[in-house]
């Protein structure tokens, strides 16, 4: 099983006041990634939608999305909306089966962020899909198991599991993380009708009107163990050292850590995408999200604003992946075999991401500005060349790493650029 990390903080654990939510996508070594800006429109009533399994009655009016999207999936393994809405989705097994054609982890998360005002709202979206159609794979991807989801915005956050046509949902009170083992117990607060009842009918939790453990009950022994349960221990830990201070900064810092802890832990994946955006209550411009196409820790996350258009570096080309996925694998590939270049990198790119951050913060600045005197052409234009500098900063930093096999330009580079960074 490919199993995801997430973790996600609200407000009052936030040094800014903000809710923080941050993905990691565990993918097979090499599988193209691209991102993608859909923007909102109105259908006409009676439309249809077709999922990869599907076909389903279509919304009035969808919502613009920024997600990220793998080759050959129709869903979103992660991703943001126009009101402030985050989502991810991991995976777990469970005791019922999913073989038949549904809606998978991604599949949820898309029609989620499509459709969804806030985080409740994106949670009664998927339960009521979960529950008219279950969650269900293609051939293919049988080992990823029922989706885990967290859906999240400025005020509240909630996990939601999924068992066949049922599932449990909890919602965040301060911070929580999730990998791919369960630790959904008893601390559920919402349960899907008639799922104790199959639980007790099967032997598998007594009938003694006890609260279900849902864990313990639907999952068994096999998915409460494994290195997803030292990953979720270390995030858990991080998460409440942490927890009145979290920030972006120590939300990236946690996603690279638990990527580094999932290579070679899960087989033929890597950490292939990671994902945090920080969404506040206090502004009505469009969040920024900060996405790493590469493998986090050895590359570096690019800036991406909901209220512009995407640099053509980062968008999927016919192969599903983009050129700056395809720049970062050639520059992971040549650093696992060369020293020299790795130790350019991890050099090179603390100084770029500074570089960022204090860059989002001019950009957070103007737009809000823009946005006050209602000049929404003048946003997107300062949107989208705020994101097509940070594109090219990464493209120039690839290539000064791997145009020239580590050339010594870029160790030059790399000592005028990288500050100390806490």
């Amino acid at each position: 099983m490919i199993g995801n990390d997430m973790v996600v903080a609200l407000p009052r654990a936030t040094a800014e006041r903000v809710t923080l939510f941050g993905h990691n996508c565990n993918r097979p070594v090499g599988e193209p990634r691209g991102l993608e800006r859909v923007a909102g429109r109105t259908f006409a009533a009676g439309e249809r939608i077709r999922t990869p399994h599907l076909s389903l009655p279509q919304v009035r009016n969808t919502l613009t999305v920024l997600a990220a999207r793998f080759a050959g999936r129709w869903g979103y393994s992660h991703g943001v909306n126009e009101r402030g809405v985050a989502a991810g989705a991991s995976s777990m097994k469970t005791r019922l089966p999913n073989d038949l054609p549904g809606l998978t982890g991604p599949d949820l998360v898309r029609l989620a962020l499509e459709r969804a005002s806030t985080a409740l709202q994106g949670i009664d979206v998927v339960t009521d899909l979960i529950s008219r159609h279950g969650p269900g794979v293609a051939a293919s991807e049988q080992d990823e198991g029922d989706p885990v989801i967290i859906l999240a915005d400025a005020k509240e956050a909630y996990l939601l599991a999924a068992c066949s046509t049922y599932w449990v949902v909890q919602e965040v009170r301060e911070v929580r993380a999730q990998c791919d083992v369960c630790q959904l117990r008893q601390d559920w607060d919402r349960i899907s009708p008639g799922l104790a009842d199959l639980a007790i009918s099967r032997g598998w939790w007594p009938d003694d009107g006890s609260k279900l453990d849902f864990g313990n009950a639907l999952i068994g022994e096999d998915g409460l163990i494994g290195s997803g349960l030292r990953r979720w221990g270390r995030a858990t830990v991080v998460l409440e050292q942490h927890n009145g201070q979290l920030d972006t900064s120590i939300v990236r810092r946690l996603m690279a850590e638990l990527g580094d802890a999932a290579r070679g832990a899960v087989d033929a994946a890597e950490p292939a995408a990671s994902f945090v955006v920080s969404l506040s209550p206090a502004t009505e411009i469009g969040p920024i999200a900060w996405w790493c196409c590469g493998v986090p820790g050895e590359s570096v996350y690019l800036p991406v604003a909901l209220d512009g258009e995407l640099p053509d570096s980062l968008k999927p080309d016919s192969t599903g992946g983009c050129e700056a996925w395809r720049m970062a694998w050639r520059l992971e590939e040549l650093s696992l075999r060369d020293a020299r270049t790795r130790a350019a990198a991890r050099m090179l790119f603390p100084g770029l991401q500074a570089r960022y951050d204090r860059d989002a913060n001019e950009y957070l600045a103007e737009a809000a500005s823009l946005h006050s005197r209602g000049d929404t052409p003048a946003l997107h234009r300062l949107a989208s060349t705020f994101m097509q500098h940070a594109a090219e900063r990464f493209e120039e930093a690839c290539e000064s790493l791997v145009g020239g096999e580590a050339a010594p330009e870029a160790f030059d580079a790399a000592a005028m650029q990288s500050p100390v960074v806490s």
